[in-house]
């Protein structure tokens, strides 16, 4: 059995339906990432799992329990917001045991949890000071700390690393893959970033327009695309799609898998030097194409190039007039 099932969830806010019959299935001990565009849905079904609003439609289990109609408290979770929700006058101890205070878990217990949880994210000599003296990852540690003093196997987050700097967020997303492994926490992730989502989750859940596009691993998703949509989202560069001539449905091919010297004749319109690679984008049949070239290459506008590719590099999606896929 699942630990956690979500069966048939809707949400409406006032007429306009948010999440559209939502059925997922998360196994105790995965890193699930919940993915998609501002919009999609996301945060509102983690909303409805963690019990803070209550689905229109549709049941929420937790270990085999029935969890729909009761309180977070009840729920046996924690979270992790984007805003790291501290308190300012309180200390970092403080902060991170307040919790348990409010459960009136016993003081020793408090004080093993906080050591426990402050050895494992480096924040022992930080135990003292207030929330205003702590750069953005020393605050997302101590929410972090926070969840896992709690001890409950079911970890809700946030966008947590949205507030930190490039080079922060890649350190905390291995961090926070290590942690969640050692304690085995079920994770719930929800995140734009398709980095984030590709590099830290056993599987990922896209979602568009309320409902789940493609649900898969990791490897999956960048390799077989269910729909355009899927197949845009994932990537960067995302895949190109274009309708060759005479063909009945979208080709996609991804910029890193076309070669150039080939049969598509092209002309180059740009080209962006990245230091691994350089990003040439091309007119191919009246339609922009994405190619990534290994190293440096100097291409000059209106260039003609030949591309190729192979055909096991080659994906086809049913043109849908409704689902056209948007311009690189």
């Amino acid at each position: 059995m699942a630990y956690l099932r979500l069966e048939r969830l809707r949400q409406r806010f006032g007429d306009h339906d948010v999440l559209r019959g939502i059925d997922l299935e998360i196994e105790r001990g995965e890193f699930i990432a919940l993915l998609g565009a501002s919009g999609c849905g996301k945060t509102t079904l983690l909303r409805l799992i963690a019990g803070l609003d209550r689905p229109a439609e549709g049941s929420i289990h937790i270990d085999g329990r029935d969890v729909t109609a009761l309180d977070p408290a009840q729920r046996l979770l924690s979270m992790v917001f984007q805003s790291y929700a501290l308190f300012p006058h309180l200390s970092v101890a403080d902060n991170i045991v307040f919790g348990l205070r409010a459960r009136r878990v016993e003081r020793n217990e408090q004080a093993r949890r906080l050591q426990h949880a402050a050895d494992l994210l480096g924040l022992g000599t930080l135990l003292a000071r207030k929330p205003g003296a702590l750069s953005g990852g020393q605050k997302q540690r101590v929410a972090l700390a926070r969840a896992i003093v709690s001890q409950h196997p079911l970890c809700l987050m946030d966008e947590p690393l949205s507030n930190l700097d490039a080079q922060l967020r890649a350190e905390m997303r291995a961090e926070l893959r290590k942690l969640q492994q050692q304690l085995g926490l079920t994770v719930v992730y929800v995140t734009h970033d398709q980095v984030e989502a590709m590099s830290m989750a056993d599987r990922i859940v896209l979602m568009h327009q309320g409902q789940i596009a493609q649900l898969g691993t990791p490897a999956q998703l960048y390799d077989q695309p269910a729909t355009p949509v899927v197949a845009r989202f994932i990537g960067q560069p995302p895949m190109n799609l274009i309708r060759l001539p005479g063909a009945s449905a979208w080709t996609g091919v991804r910029p890193e898998h076309i070669e150039i010297g080939g049969g598509h004749a092209a002309v180059v319109t740009r080209a962006e030097y990245h230091g691994a690679d350089t990003l040439i984008e091309v007119m191919l049949h009246g339609q922009p194409l994405l190619v990534r070239h290994a190293g440096r290459v100097s291409m000059v506008p209106g260039t003609a190039l030949s591309l190729r590719w192979s055909p096991d590099r080659e994906h086809r999606f049913a043109i849908d007039p409704m689902t056209a896929p948007p311009l690189p």
